[in-house]
């Protein structure tokens, strides 16, 4: 190494074959370079002792930053929570990774945190149940609340109408039909037969009996007078008049023992079978009127539930059909807004640090100055093959005199801050 004009110069086989610069242009060169020098005999008490001073007073002030830079990452620095590591996230929360609960973590340390979304307990499209039509009358309003029972909507009900009073017809006809055969039964059974007329039959039969003895007498004093021309007729007409009577009394006989024992059996039995294809005839008629009746009420559409309507799926002259599967078949979609939960997805490496129970705190992005309690409700019994991932819902506590629905809204973005619990 050799040194020109104050300057070091490295020696190599091309520094003999490069011109020297121009004289001009290497003494402008030499003062910049100068200028620019710190040599030890400057640092000692020189004239430019301000200038040489700058580069060191920058390198401190540099090091003072890293400084404050470290202390403040020492503040923040991780910490073990859990068996694992807590690192602060730039927005002031915390991220949970690795590890498990140990006995002795402080109750309401930072165990995990995660971004979910609001969504309702109970959410339902109303439509109309098994019945379809133009719609003659709608009160739905997107964002109002309706109690349950309130009326939504009404469709047209002519043809239910209809319906209905041809059922009504049905039911009629077979409940006559039914009284005749009643009818027809009892006039056979024995407990119809009066006690007049078995009195009767009985009093009948007593006359033929007196009639019956009074002419067998005629006939045996007949037979007694033989020998004589008048007699042999008598007799004839005698012994007719006996047999007359015999007959009369045996027929009355007859007749009181059907009174008394009713009809045979089998005309019984098929008297019946009449009576209660009747009575079944008259119950499927009262089942059309009922669902008839039944899917007339549905034309008019309720709120089966007490919620706030989240979307309109219908206007006034619409045709609604609950069959469509493209649409058209709903009026609005309802959601119960006063028992809110977060959806979730947590990996399935930090699952084994929650349970159901566990208490957090959510912040809604659209409201970070508000938070909310709440905690693990249910956490789902399979995982998402395709992102590793396991569903969890967290209950949302809402505070006294929060009107529902008026900050935590439906697929809103929340962010959930899960508590570690101290353990015995």
């Amino acid at each position: 190494m050799n040194e020109v004009e104050g300057m070091p110069v490295i020696d190599s086989p091309r520094s003999n074959r490069v011109p020297p610069p121009a004289p001009s242009v290497n003494g402008d060169l030499r003062d910049r370079v100068q200028k620019l020098r710190l040599s030890a005999g400057g640092a000692k008490g020189s004239r430019g002792g301000g200038v040489t001073w700058l580069p060191w007073l920058l390198c401190l002030a540099m090091a003072l930053t890293w400084a404050g830079v470290a202390l403040r990452t020492y503040r923040n620095a991780p910490k073990e929570a859990d068996g694992g590591i807590v690192a602060a996230s730039p927005s002031g929360t915390a991220a949970q990774s690795g590890g498990s609960s140990k006995p002795g973590t402080p109750a309401g340390t930072v165990q995990l945190v995660v971004k979910g979304y609001v969504i309702p307990s109970r959410q339902i499209t109303v439509s109309p149940i098994d019945v379809g039509g133009k719609v003659i009358e709608l009160n739905v309003i997107e964002g109002q609340l309706y109690k349950e029972g309130d009326t939504l909507a009404v469709l047209d009900p002519a043809s239910y109408q209809a319906a209905v009073a041809e059922a009504k017809a049905a039911v009629a006809g077979a409940e006559q039909r039914l009284a005749a055969a009643d009818s027809r039964r009892d006039a056979e059974s024995p407990e119809s037969v009066r006690k007049i007329e078995l009195r009767q039959v009985s009093e009948e039969l007593k006359e033929a009996k007196a009639n019956e003895q009074r002419a067998k007498r005629d006939y045996d004093r007949f037979a007694g007078t033989s020998g004589l021309a008048v007699a042999g007729r008598e007799l004839q007409q005698a012994e007719g008049d006996y047999k007359a009577a015999a007959a009369r009394v045996k027929r009355l006989e007859a007749t009181l023992d059907i009174l008394v024992a009713g009809p045979r059996p089998e005309r019984m039995k098929a008297l019946e079978a009449d009576v209660l294809a009747a009575k079944a005839d008259v119950t499927a008629a009262k089942a059309r009127l009922t669902n008839a009746e039944w899917r007339l009420g549905n034309c008019t559409i309720k709120a089966p539930i007490t919620g706030t309507v989240l979307t309109k799926k219908a206007e006034l002259g619409n045709l609604v059909n609950p069959m469509a599967f493209s649409g058209g078949g709903g009026v609005c979609d309802m959601a119960d807004l006063s028992d809110p939960e977060i959806d979730l997805k947590i990996a399935e490496r930090d699952i084994s640090k929650l349970k159901v129970g566990q208490k957090c705190k959510i912040v809604p992005d659209a409201f970070q100055d508000r938070e909310y309690d709440g905690h693990i409700d249910r956490i789902m019994p399979i995982a998402n093959r395709s992102d590793n991932t396991i569903n969890l819902r967290v209950k949302v506590i809402l505070p006294k005199g929060e009107t529902a629905g008026m900050y935590l809204k439906p697929d809103m973005g929340a962010v959930v801050t899960f508590l570690a619990e101290e353990k015995k």
